[in-house]
């Protein structure tokens, strides 16, 4: 018998026993998928509104709760285009609304003539006038809209002036309308959720961003991806959360691979000390041991990889984020299934493999 037909045949003498593990593994392996994947969207999310119109960088209120949540008074673009430094500066609302029959739709409150709404490619129609929308090219896929039909956002309806594209997948899906609109439908007039800035030729985003942090208290300058957590506070308790529950699944998952591989080790004693006695040494003993655990795991891992996938789509097609974020799947969260179900799989393994080791032939061949 081969070495993998050995460990396949101990795995099999329990099945229903194998199973339970192996099903509560691949539960822990999901949830990590699942959680890593979430998160890498909504920072995706994050790094894409943040550079609304292709601006440099944003300003934000710090400690908001999210992007949008952010609030900021109107009248305080003129004091940020005058600084040093700051080329543009265009006044944005960033909006969670009803769009047609979605209810966690994008509206994007632009002020006409500002770079924002200069950037939009009108692939169809026409640049609106008066109180009339712009509608992405991915929304009016979405919603089956078309230039001169209405779109209602909000409670009211609006005219589709024109179809336009930006190249920014959140933006593409969404629906822009005057700013003053949008301040309306949000009952907050005079304010914004950004200021989105370009700076002078030959200055530094990031120096120019320092000197706004610095010049005006309260306010959040976010020139890279990876520093929207700083002001996106939902997004900082996801990672949390999902840093936590990653160890308590590893925690518990290790607990259930130790009792499964510490029984099986109960029950083959005999079979241990047969081998000893024919000069199985402890180190090939205990290298079994750990290869039946890795078997657990790597099942674990297909199993888990599979269903933490289904959980993240269903999850962002299927609740209020469908609109604002979509799993992201990289290398790097598969690598954190693979490392979870291979570390359950050694951690689990430690414990029966030094009880195995340590029985001696003598001793196993007394016990019944």
């Amino acid at each position: 018998m081969t070495w993998a037909g050995l460990v396949t045949k101990n795995l099999l003498r329990r099945k229903a026993r194998t199973a339970l593990t192996v099903a509560g593994v691949a539960i822990g392996v999901g949830l990590i998928v699942a959680l890593l994947s979430i998160t890498n969207g909504v920072k995706r999310t994050a790094a894409e509104l943040i550079h609304v119109g292709r601006s440099d960088f944003g300003l934000f209120q710090s400690g908001a709760a999210d992007l949008t949540r952010s609030l900021l008074p109107e009248e305080l673009a003129g004091n940020v285009r005058r600084s040093e430094g700051v080329s543009q500066v265009a006044r944005v609302f960033l909006l969670v609304g009803a769009v047609e029959q979605s209810d966690s739709s994008l509206l994007f409150g632009y002020v006409p003539g500002e770079f924002p709404e200069r950037r939009l490619v009108v692939v169809s129609g026409r640049r609106p006038t008066g109180d009339e929308a712009l509608v992405g090219d991915g929304a009016a896929r979405i919603y089956h809209l078309r230039v001169g039909g209405p779109v209602r956002a909000g409670k009211r309806s609006f005219r589709v002036a024109g179809i336009f594209h930006s190249g920014n997948a959140f933006v593409d899906r969404g629906v822009v309308l005057p700013l003053r609109v949008v301040q309306s439908i949000a009952q907050r007039p005079h304010e914004v959720t950004t200021l989105a800035v370009i700076a002078k030729v030959g200055a530094t985003p990031k120096a120019v961003a320092k000197r706004l942090e610095s010049r005006f208290p309260g306010v959040t300058a976010v020139v890279e991806p990876g520093q929207a957590v700083k002001v996106d506070t939902s997004s900082r308790l996801i990672v949390t959360a999902g840093w936590i529950f990653s160890l308590l699944a590893l925690i518990i998952g290790g607990i259930g691979v130790t009792n499964t591989m510490a029984m099986a080790v109960f029950e083959r004693v005999r079979e241990i000390g047969i081998m000893r006695a024919v000069g199985w040494s402890s180190r090939r003993i205990a290298a079994l041991i750990v290869c039946e655990s890795l078997g657990i795991g790597l099942l674990a891992l297909a199993l888990g990889l599979l269903g933490g996938w289904v959980a993240a789509v269903l999850f962002t097609e299927h609740s209020s984020l469908s609109s604002l974020t979509e799993a992201d799947f990289t290398g790097s969260v598969f690598a954190w299934g693979l490392a979870f179900a291979l570390g359950v799989a050694l951690l689990g393994a430690l414990y029966p493999a030094w009880r195995a080791v340590r029985l001696t032939p003598i001793d196993a061949l007394r016990r019944e």
